[in-house]
């Protein structure tokens, strides 16, 4: 039977009662609608307690579909992996934590209906730490300034996607995987909707300052080679003050002394030197990037399937980014 909406659901470490919460909220929000839906659980690597209640949730819900991961391969590989399951004419994906309210999901199916491809959420407020909102903010503005391509501030994961989307997403080869980059490089026919984003319902954010901060790094590097025209830029001025300051010493030397001199020349060196290392651990970093993908490692690798049934990948696009992608043991598909 054909699936109107899929709604995506990436969990880490969450508070069992959210799981709930979730499916009420997302019932209340889409039943009126009188679509079909299924809801597919990732579970990224999550603690035995979060295990279990998606176990449980599961086994009572025959419209869940769950994707046990067998390890945690970060949010970005979590919802690739449940994008891939899918077999909704829309997908929607939404955190677990319930910041992003599902009741907006029927303004993002009428926008779908009127004829856009992908509707994504932008957030008017947020109900954050100062810290977390500061660095949200300045994030979104750097990477819109440096990125190649253009992509809408203040936007997380909260978006629905049509199918032609989500099939376009799945032949794209990359491992690392960007989607608040690589959904606006698709192009299609894209809108923004307002959100007021909440504060988490319960349980504290598995989202560390590092996996902050590499999430960053993924979205810059991906989507840009502006820092290594900005290190060009300034080796380029920083050799030039160093011409200039070569120039005054000759100029100066006599009246300066030796002694200032070599100090002069110390502090260059020691200056030229910092430079030429930052350039060359930029550089390392975008050939760590290439690496990866020259590896070709899968983005996750499932470890269990349960819940409700799973159907068969009959999209070309789909199936070809699951053959790398998965390597399934323990429950066959039902």
């Amino acid at each position: 039977m054909s699936i109107d909406l899929s709604i995506v659901v990436c969990v880490y470490n969450e508070e069992p009662r959210n799981l709930w919460i979730m499916l009420d909220r997302l019932r209340a929000a889409i039943t009126p609608s009188g679509l079909s839906y299924e809801v597919v659980f990732v579970d990224d690597g999550s603690r035995a307690e979060t295990n279990k209640a998606l176990r449980e949730v599961a086994a009572r819900t025959d419209y869940v579909k769950l994707v046990i991961l067998s390890r945690n391969f970060g949010q970005q590989a979590a919802i690739t992996a449940g994008i891939d399951h899918c077999d909704g004419q829309a997908v929607i994906n939404i955190d677990s934590d319930l910041q992003d309210p599902p009741e907006m999901i029927p303004d993002m199916v009428r926008l779908w209906r009127d004829g856009y491809d992908v509707v994504y959420a932008q957030r008017n407020t947020r109900r954050d730490r100062l810290a977390k909102k500061l660095s949200a903010y300045l994030f979104y503005r750097l990477l819109g300034l440096v990125s190649t391509v253009r992509m809408p501030l203040d936007t997380g994961d909260f978006r629905l996607m049509d199918r032609k989307v989500v099939d376009a997403l799945a032949a794209l080869p990359e491992k690392t995987r960007f989607l608040r980059g690589l959904v606006p490089w698709l192009g299609f026919k894209q809108i923004g909707i307002s959100i007021e984003r909440d504060a988490r319902s319960a349980g504290e954010s598995g989202y560390t300052l590092r996996k902050l901060l590499a999430l960053a790094f993924d979205g810059i590097l991906s989507f840009s080679v502006a820092p290594l025209y900005v290190v060009l830029l300034l080796g380029g001025s920083l050799f030039g003050l160093g011409v200039v300051g070569l120039l005054a010493w000759l100029l100066c030397g006599s009246a300066s002394g030796a002694q200032g001199g070599l100090v002069a020349a110390v502090i260059a060196m020691l200056a030229l030197t910092g430079l030429q290392i930052a350039c060359v651990g930029l550089v390392a970093i975008y050939l760590s990037k290439t690496l990866e993908e020259v590896r070709a490692r899968p983005t996750y690798i499932v470890a269990e399937r349960a819940g409700a049934p799973f159907a068969a990948p009959d999209r070309p696009a789909q199936a070809a980014r699951r053959r790398p992608a998965l390597a399934e043991r323990g429950q066959e598909d039902r």
